[in-house]
């Protein structure tokens, strides 16, 4: 255990808040905190990017890489699936769980892919998996009004092709993207303090935001 302990740098801190945030939905969902679930996979995204900027400005481990797609696979991976299953009533899971099944296997292909190809700084292979959590939980937090097992289904299985594809996906490291993003990410998340009815709406600007990002590709082939 020390031994362990001595290896990890300050990054992979972070990296195991963002695997706990994803047990902790878990959790929570099962003790009935039905909202507060995905927005523990938002704070998961939030650890997620913040640590590989603290590993780029100080130093990862040996580790690093294979923990930090361990916890994707719980945070944006299993999570998901669990908390969009619960969200889905008794009579229509039959449903939703073939295209929960299909994201599962499309995200943990695209993370051991991940593993294996090195695209440079500034893009991705397919779409990333934390992007698939994103956009499933923004869509669960818009609220019951909008939630539609059929969309959610399509959803799912629209992130799970795109992520087990070959389409280039940039990052967000544009200044008029990334202040956005980050500021209704925020605005998300500390809503929940002041309301559901205030997360919903937040969540809805977040919807559009991840919709804007999951076909960016076509965008940037048409300009």
């Amino acid at each position: 255990m020390n031994h362990i302990l001595h290896t990890l740098k300050l990054s992979d801190f972070v990296t195991l808040l963002n695997a706990v945030c994803g047990i902790v939905a878990i959790l929570l969902l099962l003790n009935g905190f039905t909202y507060l679930a995905p927005l523990l996979i938002l704070i998961a995204a939030v650890a997620d990017g913040l640590d590989g900027h603290i590993a780029r400005k100080f130093s990862s481990s040996e580790i690093g890489g294979n923990l930090d797609s361990l916890a994707d696979v719980i945070s944006f991976g299993v999570a998901p699936v669990v908390i969009t299953y619960a969200f889905v009533e008794n009579g229509m899971k039959y449903l939703i769980l073939p295209a929960l099944i299909f994201y599962f296997i499309c995200g943990i292909l695209r993370l051991a892919r991940f593993n294996t190809m090195h695209m440079g700084q500034n893009s991705f292979r397919g779409l990333p998996i934390t992007a698939g959590g994103i956009a499933m939980s923004a869509y669960l937090l818009m609220g019951e009004r909008f939630f539609d097992v059929y969309i959610m289904a399509s959803i799912a299985f629209i992130l799970g092709i795109l992520m087990a594809s070959n389409i280039i996906y940039l990052k967000a490291k544009d200044q008029k993207i990334l202040i956005p993003l980050t500021m209704i990410f925020a605005a998300t998340i500390i809503s929940y303090n002041f309301g559901i009815d205030y997360t919903h709406t937040m969540a809805t600007l977040l919807s559009g935001l991840m919709a804007i990002y999951v076909v960016s590709p076509i965008i940037r082939k048409n300009t």
